[in-house]
This record gives structure tokens, sequence and C-alpha cells, in this order.
């Protein structure tokens, strides 16, 4: 595990960069949400970094640099993206950043850690799902953003364990897990609930085509998404003596033949 760039032609990516419309707008939803939520994540995890309770795992610290600039990396690669195609225009974006802040600072710090390893160890299955049905190729995606998000997919993959680790090695309980839970489903209802109509509304817009059915079309659509929570998985996140290092074998063939693709170094 270490943190890698891509090389994108960013002046290449059309606004129109899907031909799917609800795989544009559900990417589009995700390209708004992820520089907020990365620096959310990157203030957090810097700040799990000088616990004195790592200091016997050299190891799971290194870890935590690696996952921080890989985080790093990412915000840097989406927000020039995000400028070109004008989803740095979205005003929700913004609000929904400094919600998330508020919250953060509302919360105890192992809280948020626990929060954000549900959201990427059980709220990301969906990304199975996409992997299987072969999204990225076959949903007329720009060459440009679809090697942005395999890139991003595989490195969310790769680094998916390491703030469970942190947390069953610092404090492996129930209830901290569970109120991560809960402060994540908060923190994903609110990026869904403000970011989903402007993305929406502005595709509309530039697609000539009226808000309400365009709202009703993604919305069936996130209705049939499979998210891959399942019992497994939530499970695996409660469990004490699971080991979230472990990886099945899909995942470590996505992350090595993407890393591979895009040319990540």
């Amino acid at each position: 595990m270490k943190s890698k760039r891509i090389e994108l032609d960013i002046e290449n990516i059309p606004q129109h960069w899907c031909e799917d419309d609800f795989y544009r707008i559900f990417y589009n939803v995700l390209n708004t949400a992820i520089p907020p939520f990365e620096r959310y994540v990157i203030k957090t995890m810097r700040e799990v970094r000088d616990d004195p309770r790592l200091d016997d795992q050299p190891r799971l610290r290194e870890l935590v640099d690696i996952f921080v600039r890989q985080e790093i990396e990412h915000t840097k690669a989406h927000v020039p993206v995000n400028k070109q195609i004008e989803l740095d225009k979205v005003a929700t974006g913004k609000w929904t950043e400094k919600i998330t802040r508020f919250i953060q600072r509302k919360t105890p710090l192992y809280v948020s850690v626990a929060s954000s390893a549900f959201i990427e160890f059980v709220g990301f299955g969906f990304f199975e799902g996409h992997i299987d049905q072969g999204v990225l190729d076959n949903s007329g995606m720009q060459d440009d953003m679809a090697k942005l998000w395999k890139w991003h997919i595989a490195e969310e993959l790769e680094h998916s364990f390491v703030k469970l680790k942190v947390i069953n090695h610092i404090n492996n309980s129930y209830w901290l897990k569970f109120w991560g839970m809960i402060e994540a489903l908060i923190v994903a209802q609110l990026f869904v609930t403000v970011l989903v109509p402007e993305v929406v509304w502005r595709d509309a817009k530039q697609h000539n085509k009226r808000f309400l059915p365009h709202l009703w079309m993604f919305m069936k659509g996130l209705a049939k998404t499979d998210w891959g929570v399942n019992r497994k998985s939530l499970g695996q996140y409660f469990s004490k003596d699971f080991d979230p290092e472990i990886k099945e074998p899909w995942v470590a063939d996505v992350i090595d033949r993407w890393i591979a693709e895009t040319k990540a170094h």
C-alpha cells in the first residue's frame, strides 16, 4: 500500500462526460461530495496519527500516514476536474462542507473515525455492484473520468481497512461503532438530501430536460442500486475478532488490475 498519482487530460473532460444520465448524475454527486468529505477524513486521521496509543504500533501509524497521503491525492485530482465540469459552482457543496465541519467539531474524535470507517468499509458496498456491471467501462464514460474513478475506487478498496483497524486497536467497543454508524448515516443523508436536488437540477438544465422527471429518473435508479450493505459487512464492522486487512480475492484483483490500467505511480 502506497500513495500514487495519475495523469489526466482534464481539459478534455466535457460537461456531458457520460452518456448514461443516471450514472453521470450519480458520479457527479460523488464528485461534488469528494473534496469536503476527504478533507473531513484527512483532518480526523491526522489527529489519530499522533495518538500515543499507536506508539506500540509503528506499522499501523505508517498505514495512517499512507492513508492520509492517498486522500490528499484524491482531493488534488478531483478539485480541478470539478472546476472543469463546473461542479465547483454547486452552492450546496459549500454548505455541506460547513455542516460536516460543525458535526466534526461537536463529535468525539473516535466517533468520527468510526463514522468514516463505516462509510468506507460498509457504505461503499455499491462499488462491488458497479464493478460487476462494468459501469465505468459500459456506461459511456469519457476516458479520463473513468480513469479517475478506477484509480480512486482501487485506492478506496485498498485502504478501506485502515480506520477500522485503528478503531479495533484503540477502542474496540460496540457503543463507539454504533454511534459512529449513526453519525455516518446522518452525514450520508445530509450529502444525499442537500446535494442531489441541485446536481440533478444543473444536469437537467445542461441537457434541456425537465427537472422533476429527471429527478424521478435518478431516484428510481437509486432505489434499484445494490448498496452492498448486508449482514456480513455489518457483522464485520462490529466484530471484535475480524481482521479487516484480509481482502476478498475480487478486491485484490480489482486493485491490481485498475492500478495497472490507470498507470498510477
